[in-house]
């Protein structure tokens, strides 16, 4: 019996029969895609670009679940996290409805990030979480990270805090999608001046470049007589696991002493570049 051919696999076959690229080149197309809604996102070798749009065109033909497809062309910079990415071929408007772990995220998947790497880490949030917890997101973006939460435990109380104002529409709209309106209040600002205070159980801080500024109203958002859980992220391979714990053990000792590190774990989410991994640390701090 033959063996159904994927969809990944039919494109392939397509370029061939077309002859659209040079032998030597096929091996190059891309084996696996981001989706996000009805967004499929590539990242195509260099040597590929020249028939870009066409090979764009195939895909979108035989993922039929898709209505755009695109290629990354950069790096997420900046600190509204907007991704640099390419239309190949389909729709111009890449606003789109993403389901997952019970949640509906709308998001635009070209201006906004929603990394599909992130799965199991969101999965462990829930797990992680326990009802009747008041959570702060910190990078909340369109609720990327705890949305899930908020829908999986429905005695959470959450705070999300985005700086873009393009992300904080959609993030409102995904609280109303998800009838959170009285579960998860979201704030527009600078996390560094809009975070809460002696508030907060769990702080989630899903962010690549945390600053001192950020650590420290992270810390300050925590209820003070008794601590929390700070979960940090950051990239592996550039130092950035040691400086995290060691910037956060200075903001404790310059500010905020009755808090002591009892436990703290790291996790590697995902690799994003070779010799750099996307981490997370968990640090549960205590007063006695």
């Amino acid at each position: 019996m033959t063996a159904r051919r994927t969809p990944f696999q039919k494109a392939k076959q397509a370029i061939i029969d077309q002859k659209l690229l040079p032998q030597e080149y096929i091996s190059l197309l891309p084996r696996r895609w981001k989706r996000v809604g009805q967004v499929g996102i590539f990242e195509l070798h260099p040597q590929l670009l020249e028939w870009k749009e066409k090979i764009g065109e195939i895909y979108l033909t035989y993922l039929p679940e898709l209505r755009t497809t695109a290629h990354k062309v950069g790096i997420t910079s900046n600190t509204t996290r907007q991704p640099s990415y390419e239309i190949l071929a389909g729709e111009r408007n890449t606003v789109t409805l993403h389901k997952e772990l019970g949640c509906k995220f709308w998001i635009d998947a070209l201006k906004l990030t929603y990394s599909n790497g992130n799965h199991a880490e969101r999965q462990r949030m829930v797990r992680m979480s326990t009802d009747d917890e008041q959570i702060i997101d910190m990078f909340a973006c369109v609720g990327n990270l705890s949305l899930p939460i908020a829908v999986h435990h429905a005695s959470t109380q959450i705070i999300g805090i985005e700086i873009n104002p393009y992300a904080f529409k959609f993030l409102e709209k995904n609280i109303q999608e998800n009838g959170l309106t009285n579960q998860y209040q979201a704030i527009l600002g600078d996390n560094r001046k809009k975070t809460p205070q002696n508030w907060a159980n769990r702080v989630i801080m899903g962010y690549f470049t945390i600053d001192k500024p950020q650590l420290t109203a992270a810390l300050a958002s925590l209820q003070q007589q008794d601590g929390g859980t700070i979960h940090a992220h950051g990239l592996e391979g550039s130092n950035q696991a040691s400086e995290m714990q060691g910037k956060l053990e200075t903001v404790i000792e310059e500010s905020f002493p009755q808090f002591k590190v009892k436990s703290m774990q790291t996790r590697i989410i995902k690799s994003v570049a070779p010799g750099v991994n996307h981490f997370v640390k968990d640090f549960e701090l205590k007063t006695s």
